[in-house]
């Protein structure tokens, strides 16, 4: 004889009508609740943005569940306690969840050992079921029968076709650096699994509430435009068993994916000669929807690293990430592994932490920085580095030679500003003037390091100093 198999449209139906029937129920006992423990109100531009009560609501359901055995004279809960255990035969029905609740506890002590991603945690079905409800409340229309249908595709495997029509990107996860700099307004897909998110993505992953804490202080103004993430995304799916180890390994090891990301960010911020500056990097984020879906409102709310912008005026809207910038970029970052790029890459560091520098004496220490970046791009000798600095960048980027002898003269000013920070002869430099300098030179060293990172230096440098057609 053998078993019939299980009808998932007929368990999300079942767990639907009980979790209505229990949402008509609780209000009362949230009340009394926040009489005792007063709820606090998240006030966002004069509008109450308070989000639903899931841990409250956990609470709530655990007193009920416990009522009956350690608090006599709590009759009240009752009516809430029935409810509540319809709903919980109702989701233990699940096979994936009947295998996996722990037997042999006192009656509505059904816990499960859940793992995410490299997360686990201990969790009762209370906890589901205030998740059930807390994402019900995010959807329109019949919103428990959805959030049931949502569990249930989580519950089967990565690759299940109708899971993944019902879950849509609820069960996208990421590894994430955020950044601080440029305006990204669409979703772009970079090679393999990266990709950048504008910041209206970015909050499906991280609070606005802590992007608010590392942004600079303007950057709220323009609602956060200027913030956006690098990503590396991937499918997953939550586990459920019976028992579980905070210190057990929850799976393989990744490719690093940080080193990665910041190569790629400095590579956009020298490619757009702007500031772009990473403010938080976190591993293994899930879409904040799933996590209240699971039970789990503070999923992941803080950072793994740090890096606070406060030092930039954020009031201003940044400037738009470019297409042809970005297609620059994306040409180099292909072949970071290349000995070209490998010998470009401290330069690339170099150019990006001077446009990052912020402080008094920022305008001095970039123009250094760009100094020692144009001197390693061209290999320059330990004399005369004036002299053969002129002839090479002359000679590799100039068109012509009235536009060679420009660059020559563009390169003098700019050393001579650079002698000036460094050997100072009357006074301390002027920072308007080198303000100028760094502009000139970092334009300079832009073009070249681009030009280098795609074909390479000349064979004898002697030729780039204006003898090439």
């Amino acid at each position: 004889m053998t078993s019939r198999p299980f009808d998932h449209g007929s368990w999300i139906e079942r767990l639907a009508r009980a979790l209505s029937a229990l949402a008509k129920a609780q209000p009362p006992y949230l009340q009394a609740y926040w009489e005792h423990n007063p709820r606090e109100h998240l006030i966002v531009d004069g509008k109450d943005q308070t989000p639903f009560p899931l841990d409250d609501l956990r609470m709530v359901y655990a007193m009920a569940r416990h009522s009956g055995v350690l608090a006599p004279g709590t009759a009240q809960y009752a009516p809430l306690r029935d409810e509540l255990a319809l709903s919980r035969h109702a989701l233990l029905s699940h096979p994936k969840l009947a295998r996996a609740a722990v037997v042999g506890r006192p009656v509505g002590e059904n816990d499960f050992w859940m793992e995410i991603l490299d997360s686990g945690l201990s969790i009762s079905a209370g906890d589901l079921i205030a998740g059930l409800m807390a994402r019900a409340a995010e959807l329109p229309g019949n919103g428990f029968r959805a959030a049931a249908g949502e569990l249930n595709a989580l519950l089967s495997p990565v690759g299940d076709g109708e899971a993944a029509g019902v879950l849509g990107n609820l069960d996208e996860g990421c590894d994430a650096l955020l950044f601080w700099g440029l305006t990204v307004n669409d979703r772009i897909d970079l090679e393999g699994d990266m990709a950048i998110l504008p910041f209206a993505e970015v909050q499906r992953f991280v609070g606005r509430e802590l992007v608010d804490k590392l942004a600079p202080s303007g950057a709220r103004f323009h609602g956060w435009r200027s913030v956006g993430a690098i990503v590396r995304t991937f499918r997953w799916r939550p586990v459920f068993r019976q028992e579980g180890n905070f210190n057990e390994p929850m799976g393989a090891p990744k490719e690093p994916f940080l080193p990665e990301a910041r190569k790629f960010l400095d590579l956009l911020a020298v490619s757009h000669a702007e500031p772009v500056v990473p403010i938080g990097a976190k591993s293994d984020c899930i879409d904040r929807s799933a996590a209240r879906l699971l039970g789990q409102e503070k999923h992941y709310l803080e950072m793994d690293q740090k890096w606070p912008a406060h030092g930039f005026y954020g009031f201003v809207d940044c400037p738009a990430l470019r297409p042809e910038a970005l297609h620059e970029v994306r040409e180099v970052f292909s072949n970071r592994e290349s000995t070209r790029y490998q010998r470009m890459a401290p330069f690339v560091l170099q150019l990006a932490e001077a446009l990052g520098r912020n402080g008094r004496l920022a305008p001095r220490e970039r123009v250094v920085d760009v100094v020692i970046a144009l001197e390693g791009m061209y290999e320059l000798p330990r004399w005369k580095k004036s002299r053969k600095l002129e002839d090479r960048v002359s000679g590799l980027l100039g068109t012509d030679p009235q536009d060679r002898q420009r660059i020559k003269e563009s390169i003098r000013t700019f050393y001579d500003a650079r002698s000036d920070i460094v050997h100072p002869r009357s006074g301390e430099a002027s920072p308007a003037g080198n303000g100028a300098a760094f502009v000139t030179g970092f334009d300079l060293a832009r073009r070249s390091l681009f030009k280098l990172l795609r074909e390479g230096p000349p064979c004898d440098w002697r030729f780039a100093a204006g003898t090439r057609k």
